[in-house]
């Protein structure tokens, strides 16, 4: 596979006067700093020689066909700011050797079949912007040390993972995105996410998480996407969410994002959300009246109320929503 991409010429420090790829830049000396291999019906394993291309600033193979493990011998590209090894058909472990990768940017390897834990690592990746492991088959814990970096903006994890959300992650004050759902995490949500001012997505549904709901989380104030829906919550809603003056969606039911058991009424603040397209909190064990002030909700499509305890009349201000398309 190494001598059919026409690469085994260029894994030295030699020059380099042409190349068989889709984009590849070169330096003043001739020596390659970007590889981009996307899309190219690539088969086979990635090869190790590919360690050697020490200018290397970024490496992406995605959309192919590539087999086998990731070469612990990339971890030797010290310069190295993106790798993107998506959408292929990697296997095994993540190698720790890319916890080397001091210069990394954006880490993304999802879409694959790698297994094993997360290695911890990839903690030492102080520069990371992007980490995302999504759609793989990983297990284990969420490693503590993910807390230690400090300029990730995007994090997706979903994957088999277990055990409870690391409190470290509310270190991550730069953080854009928090992908953690469809897992298998347990305990409690820390209330420490709630400090994360900068988020704007934060999914955690699909998992075995239990207990309350933070009322931290009505301190995210540019959140546009909430998702704690199919879960093992309790408690009630936390009137504090009604804060979340920039949210769009809130999951926290649903018939497709259901099995919570969350209690008591349902919070009249929940009306101040003017920016809301959808509000499901299907599937729950509420109760009382449905509050008159979700007809505030001026924006909403997507109104899901089903399989609760919920009594009384339903209120004549729903009719002011005019844009509903969904109303269960």
């Amino acid at each position: 596979m190494f001598n059919a991409l026409g690469l085994s010429r260029y894994v030295s420090d030699a020059p380099l006067d042409e190349w068989r790829g889709r984009d590849v830049v070169t330096d003043d000396d001739g020596r390659v700093i970007e590889l981009d291999l996307t899309g190219l019906d690539l088969r086979g394993a990635i090869p190790p020689e590919l360690g050697n291309l020490s200018n290397l600033l970024s490496l992406d193979l995605e959309a192919n066909r590539l087999s086998g493990g990731i070469p612990p011998e990339l971890g030797n590209l010290s310069r190295l700011e993106t790798l993107a090894l998506r959408n292929n058909h990697l296997s095994g472990e993540i190698p720790p050797e890319l916890g080397n990768l001091s210069s990394l940017k954006t880490l993304a390897l999802r879409a694959n079949a790698l297994s094993g834990e997360i290695p911890p690592e990839l903690g030492n990746l102080s520069n990371l912007l992007l980490l995302n492991l999504g759609s793989n088959e990983l297990s284990g814990e969420i490693p503590p040390e993910l807390g230690n970096l400090s300029n990730l903006e995007d994090l997706y994890l979903g994957n088999r993972l277990s055990g409870s959300i690391p409190p470290e992650l509310g270190n991550l004050s730069n953080l854009v995105t928090l992908a953690l759902g469809s897992n298998e995490l347990s305990g409690e949500i820390p209330p420490e996410l709630g400090g994360l001012s900068n988020l704007q997505s934060l999914s955690l549904g699909g998992n075995q998480l239990s207990g309350e709901i933070p009322p931290e989380l009505g301190n995210l104030s540019n959140l546009l996407i909430l998702d704690l829906g199919h879960n093992e919550l309790t408690g009630g809603i936390p009137p504090e969410l009604g804060n979340l003056s920039s949210l769009e969606a809130l999951y926290l039911g649903s018939l497709h994002r259901g099995k919570n058991r969350l209690s008591g009424s349902i919070p009249p603040e929940l009306g101040n959300l003017s920016n809301l397209a959808t509000l499901a909190l299907g599937f729950n064990e509420l109760s009382g009246g449905i509050p008159p002030e979700l007809g505030n909700l001026s924006n909403l499509l997507s109104l899901d109320l089903s399989t609760n305890s919920l009594s009384g009349e339903i209120p004549p201000e729903l009719g002011n929503l005019s844009g509903l398309r969904f109303l269960d």
